[in-house]
């Protein structure tokens, strides 16, 4: 059967970046914010990534994909681009004041900033998610200005996964990485050295979020709670620029070779645009 989802609540909650964020962002490359959106326009998101991970949608089209790697129950599961389905998620206040924080991050104007979503379902006993790079992910034909806000459903411990990064990792640019499974998995884990005692764990209340370079370190512990950790990681960027030659990321080169090459594709704000 499938869930109605409730009219998105009114959110008149704005806020604005100060000149310390940005600074500490500039020289760690996260930053914490301890209220982003209201609870009333958390639990309305929350029914929407319910309403995804139903077992009511499990065989339709955009459903989510298992994450788990090799073997095991399906602990950790991924839905992306939501905002596709349900446009609404562009409305909330919580993207209006998460694509002005990353602007000023940035150092961009605002109207140049998209974004797109994932939301991630770690089961309890869910796997973690190794040290990595987001834009170790993404395509080598293309450079990026990009960061990524990450928003729980709920009030958020390290027990349960929450986000944890390296001060500082993103000046090193971007790092090498290898895949923890098969390819075609695409479960990556950064390769090169770094000191894994600076990491710095970030819980959060409901309502909060954290903001990451693209090319900072961070990792998610697995969920060792008896209760499911709901996130909504949205990736705010300007439009990618192909570059002149592809970057060099032997990774992505190993799974192609098993999956082959996709055309490449951007999701800017709920519509897919031919890179």
């Amino acid at each position: 059967m499938t869930r109605a989802i409730s009219p998105r609540p009114h959110a008149d909650f704005d806020i604005h970046p100060s000149a310390d964020e940005i600074r500490f962002f500039n020289e760690n490359g996260y930053l914490v914010v301890e209220r982003i959106t209201t609870d009333a326009e958390i639990a309305w998101m929350r029914e929407i990534f319910e309403h995804i991970f139903s077992p009511d949608e499990a065989a339709k089209d955009g459903a989510p994909i298992d994450r788990s790697g090799t073997g095991g129950a399906a602990r950790l599961t991924q839905a992306f681009f939501p905002e596709i389905k349900f446009p609404e998620l562009l409305e909330t206040a919580f993207r209006r004041n998460a694509k002005r924080y990353t602007a000023a991050l940035l150092g961009v104007d605002e109207s140049r900033i998209s974004s797109w979503g994932h939301m991630i379902l770690k089961q309890p006993g869910g796997r973690a998610a190794e040290w990595h790079q987001d834009h170790a992910y993404w395509q080598p034909e293309f450079d990026y200005c990009a960061l990524g806000c990450w928003l729980p459903m709920h009030d958020i411990s390290k027990e349960m996964g929450a986000m944890q990064f390296i001060p500082g990792s993103h000046r090193r640019g971007l790092l090498h990485h290898r895949h923890q499974d098969l390819p075609e998995h695409n479960v990556l884990r950064v390769a090169d050295a770094f000191d894994e005692a600076e990491a710095v764990v970030c819980p959060l209340k409901m309502g909060g979020a954290t903001f990451h370079h693209s090319e900072t370190l961070h990792y998610t512990a697995p969920n060792t709670t008896d209760r499911p950790r709901l996130a909504f990681p949205t990736e705010f960027q300007v439009m990618p620029v192909r570059r002149a030659e592809p970057a060099v990321m032997p990774w992505v080169d190993e799974r192609r070779a098993v999956v082959g090459t996709q055309p490449a594709v951007h999701v800017i704000d709920g519509k897919l645009v031919p890179a």
